[in-house]
């Protein structure tokens, strides 16, 4: 079975238009809006809403540039269903 994951959700042409009419498993959001999340208001708010477009649309969300406590604790308050980030793990050659 496969899945849809939609990459870098929030820039370029990643956005709200673009998933209309796909049946999306996954919405990966941008690092450039959570690096800041915990000083910046504008990108929380942003999270905020495309996580809850993603429950409305029965998608997961996974939230990328966690590089934190502060950022992680935010994501996590925000219901972010997954979290990635050199705050919980530095990126790997090979699986293990």
């Amino acid at each position: 079975m496969s899945k849809i994951a939609i990459d870098d959700f929030g820039t370029g042409y990643s956005n709200f238009e673009h998933i209309i009419g796909i049946d999306v498993d996954f919405i990966k959001i941008d690092g450039s809006l959570i690096q800041n999340i915990d000083t910046d208001e504008d990108s929380k708010i942003i999270t905020e809403v495309i996580i809850a477009f993603s429950k409305k649309l029965w998608s997961k969300t996974i939230v990328e540039y966690v590089h934190n406590k502060s950022v992680y604790e935010k994501v996590k308050d925000l219901c972010a269903d997954y979290s990635q980030g050199f705050y919980l793990g530095e990126p790997m050659k090979y699986i293990i």
